[in-house]
């Protein structure tokens, strides 16, 4: 009878066990070159420049499914870090521009 228990609470208890979770897909990145990501980088810079009216840095880069984004702040390191983030496209067309507010 305690076999017959053992056996039953062991198949009891592999049927609640959840299956393993299925992989994620990878998503989809661009293979830019150096060139290719310093030149995107300071476009980023340059436009959030323009729109801020205050010189920008790049803070950080940021590969995203279908291209590459970058997030830019003040220069000036005494200021409100105010800046905003533009992404590309695999093709380095801009998808969008998101300015911080401030």
């Amino acid at each position: 009878m305690r076999r017959l228990l053992a056996i039953a609470s062991l198949v009891f208890a592999g049927s609640c066990e959840k299956p393993a979770p299925a992989p994620r897909s990878q998503a989809a990145t661009c293979s830019y070159a150096r060139g290719d990501t310093l030149a995107l980088a300071a476009a980023a810079r340059d436009t959030m420049g323009r729109l801020k009216g205050t010189a920008q840095r790049v803070s950080e880069i940021t590969p995203i499914a279908g291209g590459i984004a970058f997030r830019t702040e003040d220069a000036d390191s005494n200021a409100f870090h105010n800046g905003g983030a533009v992404s590309f496209d695999c093709a380095k067309h801009v998808t969008s521009v998101w300015l911080d507010g401030g």
